[in-house]
This record gives C-alpha cells, sequence and structure tokens, in this order.
C-alpha cells in the first residue's frame, strides 16, 4: 500500500489507516482502491475545507477501519462507515502540537483556546459552512466523527455524543447544536 499518497494538499493516506490497535492484533488495515477513494472524497468534500477555514492542523484519531478491526473496537457499529473509508474521527490541533503526534491523543493546549473550544469551533464551521459538506456528525466530548457519502447522498445528520463515558450519540437539531458550548 502506498501510504504516503495525498489524498489532499494537507492529508495523506497514512493517516487515515494508522492504528494502534490493528498492530497491536496483527491486523492489516489496508483499504481496498474503493475505500481509498472514499477517504479521497471525504478529504475533498469536508476535511480539507475544514483545515483551510481553521488555519489549524485537524488531526485524525481514527478512519479507515479494516473488517477485522472494527470488530474488535468497543462500541463499533456492524455498518459503521469507517469500514467503507467514509468516516473519520478526529480533533483539531493547538499551535504547540505536531500532526505527527506519536500517541495521536487530544491535549488540552492553549493559544487558540482549549481543546473544547477548538472542538466547538470546528463543529460549527462544518455546521455553517456553504463550502464544507456532511453525511454524519457527532460531537463528543474529546473528538469529532464526522462521514461523507457525496454530495448528493448526504443526510446533514447531527449528533451529540454522550459525555458519561460511553459512545452513544442522541439527535439534535441545528439550532440547538449551535448553541453548544
Amino acid at each position: 500500500m502506498q501510504d504516503n499518497i495525498f489524498l489532499s494538499p494537507h492529508f495523506k493516506l497514512r493517516e487515515f489507516t494508522e492504528s494502534t490497535t490493528a498492530q497491536k492484533h496483527g491486523i492489516a488495515n489496508e483499504p481496498p482502491p474503493e475505500a481509498v477513494e472514499n477517504l479521497r472524497r471525504l478529504c475533498e468534500g469536508c476535511l480539507e475545507p475544514l483545515r483551510e477555514k481553521l488555519g489549524l492542523p485537524v488531526i485524525i484519531t481514527s478512519a479507515y477501519r479494516a473488517k477485522a478491526l472494527n470488530n474488535i473496537i468497543a462500541h463499533s457499529s456492524q455498518n459503521s462507515q469507517h469500514m467503507q473509508g467514509q468516516a473519520a474521527d478526529f480533533y483539531v490541533s493547538g499551535p504547540a502540537e505536531s500532526a505527527d503526534s506519536a500517541e495521536r491523543t487530544p491535549s488540552t493546549g492553549s493559544g487558540t483556546g482549549s481543546h473544547r473550544e477548538r472542538l466547538i469551533m470546528a463543529f460549527r464551521l462544518i455546521l455553517t459552512s456553504e463550502s464544507i459538506d456532511f453525511d454524519q456528525l457527532i460531537l463528543y466530548p474529546n473528538f469529532i466523527h464526522v462521514s461523507y457519502v457525496s454530495r448528493e447522498a448526504n443526510r446533514h445528520s447531527i449528533l451529540l455524543g454522550c459525555s458519561d463515558g460511553k459512545l452513544g450519540y442522541g439527535r439534535i437539531s441545528l439550532q440547538n447544536a449551535l448553541k453548544l458550548k
């Protein structure tokens, strides 16, 4: 697999396939060509325009998942869009954080607001920008899940993730989503 190929100006394929869980369990997390194209569309339709508008790195924490990987991840759906390369989980890096962070976990950096403030800023941009599209958008306490199918098929489903340690979620209206802090 050519994991160093660019999907868009700021995103490389390896960012969407790296998984410590897959490595730990000896799972080859290599996407088929159609999943790579889906990841490219996700970047072009959502993540790259978001990165451009934010002016800050968007750090992918989970994206493509081979079926074997998806099966061992807690709280994952058997119909997960991650398996088709149509979804990514991410956070927004602060100025002192690196996109090549070894841990690839959120920090509570400052300079452009707290970790949560940067998540809310990204969430609102996705919801309000005409140049950013999405199928499903879920704001969790420490990350955002976004999926993208195509401009014609996106459902624009807005959800709020649980803050009680579970990965469940519930639907919210655009008006309520824009009020979140």
